[in-house]
């Protein structure tokens, strides 16, 4: 093999590469990262109620953003000394439902403002939280969805990338 047969291999390689980069859907990708994180961070939350035998509280202070409350002596509201962070979606994604339909059965497709996990794991209500892309997105093609099971306070994703609802984890 010489020099010049493993250049001319490598430069169709490339070319075959940059042909199949502006093929990805990389919003597509972003998507799916969106509603792991959201459902990695209420698993998180869940996790954390039973460790530190406290409530944890989230609520959506707007469309961008989520607030983790460790609210230690359980009253729902944030006290001195009890930790609060923000989870803010990456890539311009918000919480909303779009044009997305409901999750399908069993899940309960109630969208949630709110969401409280006690010291044992449930949760205080099921539902869901849907996400969507930036921009247009008629068939929703970038809309995911976490669920909650109220008993077991357990969490799911979805995806509607491929025009129905489909369990993502």
């Amino acid at each position: 093999m010489t020099l010049l047969e493993m250049l001319l291999v490598i430069v169709m390689i490339g070319i075959l590469s940059a042909i199949a980069m502006t093929r990805l859907d990389w919003t597509r990708y972003r998507a799916d990262a969106a509603g792991r994180g959201t459902m990695a961070e209420l698993a998180t939350a869940q996790r954390l109620a039973l460790s530190l035998q406290s409530n944890m509280r989230i609520t959506f202070p707007d469309s961008t953003r989520m607030m983790v409350l460790e609210d230690a002596n359980n009253d729902g509201a944030a006290n001195g000394g009890e930790r609060v962070r923000y989870v803010v979606l990456d890539n311009n994604f918000s919480f909303g439902k779009a044009s997305a339909p409901d999750v399908p059965s069993p899940e309960d497709p109630t969208t949630i403002a709110n969401v409280t996990f006690h010291r044992d794991g449930s949760a205080d209500k099921s539902g869901t939280l849907y996400l969507h892309g930036p921009g247009s997105d008629p068939g929703c093609k970038h809309c995911r969805a976490v669920s909650i099971a109220r008993a077991t306070g357990r969490v799911v994703w979805y995806s509607y990338a491929s025009g129905s609802w489909k369990r993502a984890n």
